[in-house]
């Protein structure tokens, strides 16, 4: 008897705790998606239009903050200079906001 209670406890936090782990990081990735599509929209709104500047959100997990991060191709990093302080604006406290320049692509180390 205590055997099989013991065994069907065993198999429902087999399958529950799973379940709940990807519930929890679906609704994480949910937030961040529309945190990124805010974000998205004020840059357009400040540049006027659309630009080649990317945008990506990583949700927040147990031991780690959300994290903006901003990236631009070589020569474009003006584009991360109009936009960061209304980027920071728009983000939660509990997120970090990284830019990352694009880097110019030697053609020496190319062709090596």
């Amino acid at each position: 008897m205590l055997s099989t209670v013991f065994a069907i406890i065993l198999l429902v936090a087999i399958v529950a705790v799973p379940l709940v782990w990807r519930i929890r990081a679906d609704r994480q990735r949910d937030s961040a998606d529309v945190l990124r599509a805010d974000i998205r929209s004020t840059i357009n709104r400040r540049l006027h239009g659309e630009s080649l500047l990317a945008v990506e959100v990583v949700p927040k997990t147990l031991w780690h903050p959300g994290r903006i991060v901003l990236r631009t191709p070589a020569g474009y990093e003006d584009l991360t200079d109009a936009v960061w302080r209304d980027v920071a604006k728009r983000m939660p406290f509990d997120y970090d906001l990284v830019v990352k320049p694009g880097r110019a692509e030697n053609p020496l180390q190319r062709a090596a």
